[in-house]
């Protein structure tokens, strides 16, 4: 009988060996042109509590970043006891509120280490068990080492863990290879990835100020000059801080490249009516025929009389 249990035993084992590293092939390779071991010593490191990975991690990236909030503030914000754990829609809803923006990063070995490369801890989510029978964990990438094959992370209660790069990337697959940085804003990921990016600020955009929004909206101008959402973002900040004339000006940077965009066509008009000048605003919507099931058609319908009589007063005055 020992021995039948031994046989049994072994044969679990292979079993649980097959089921934890599969069939799957990762790249696991670290760019010869980059420093052969990388450690962001000087990131923060806070012992997680029980089921506190969450809190721990997303203070840990805050603080790299710039911020200083307290411990409870964080955990308060994405620590969900029902759970007894937290949420990534939660984490990055809490980056927002501390105006820094979360940056998703695509799937790659090679994209967390950029960042690490350049100085900046990544938050991921791992799956330390299987796809089966997850046990999700939180943790702070802030190094690698090329040479033995390691990935370096503030984990748990470990300031220094060392995990081999394969056995680190089958738990981030499992967990779906979720992954951010945070940054402040003016700042994007070191590859960015424009739809992410974009996806990004747009979430930012709706409870930050307007002029974080404008950093973070200019430096996406200044990455993509082609993406008329940095133009529309940037001239909705610079309304809300009262600089109208370069509002119009982006909103016509908007209109340019995307001459079928309506928001950018009516945001002009409106921005041109408080520059007193209705008449170009008029000719701006004037000049382009709207579909009647278009979604802004109550908006122009409400917006072109305005400036219809404000056109009309202003020309018995004076030509424009």
């Amino acid at each position: 009988m020992p021995e039948v249990r031994s046989k049994g035993a072994a044969a679990l084992a292979a079993l649980f060996f097959l089921l934890v590293t599969g069939c799957a092939s990762f790249d696991t390779r670290i760019p010869e042109s980059w420093e052969p071991r990388i450690e962001l010593s000087e990131t923060p490191f806070y012992p997680q509590l029980e089921h506190h990975c969450g809190p721990a991690a997303l203070i840990t990236v805050l603080e790299a970043s710039g911020v200083t909030p307290a411990y409870d503030e964080v955990a308060d914000r994405i620590y969900v006891p029902g759970l007894e754990g937290s949420l990534q829609v939660e984490l990055m809803a809490a980056t927002r509120s501390f105006e820094r923006i979360p940056f998703r990063l695509q799937g790659e070995l090679q994209a967390v280490l950029a960042e690490v490369e350049a100085g900046r801890p990544v938050l991921i989510l791992q799956n330390l068990r299987v796809p089966r029978w997850p046990a999700w964990h939180y943790a702070v990438v802030i190094g690698y080492d090329r040479e033995r094959a390691e990935i370096l992370m503030r984990s748990g209660r470990d300031p220094l863990q060392t995990t081999p790069t394969r056995r680190w990337m089958r738990q981030w697959d499992w967990a779906s290879r979720w992954a951010i940085v945070v940054l402040e804003p003016g700042e994007l990921p070191v590859n960015p990835h424009r739809p992410a990016v974009l996806r990004a600020l747009a979430d930012f955009d709706d409870h930050a100020p307007a002029g974080p929004r404008l950093r973070a909206w200019r430096a996406v101008a200044e990455q993509w000059p082609d993406e008329p959402l940095a133009w529309m973002g940037m001239g909705n900040a610079r309304y809300e801080l009262g600089t109208l004339d370069n509002a119009a000006t982006d909103f016509e940077h908007a209109l340019e490249i995307k001459p079928d965009s309506w928001p950018a066509r009516l945001n002009l008009a409106h921005v041109l009516l408080e520059l007193d000048r209705p008449c170009q605003g008029q000719q701006i919507i004037e000049s382009e025929p709207m579909t009647p099931d278009h979604p802004l058609t109550a908006v122009r319908g409400n917006l072109l009389p305005t400036l219809e009589t404000a056109c009309a007063a202003r020309t018995g005055k004076s030509a424009q």
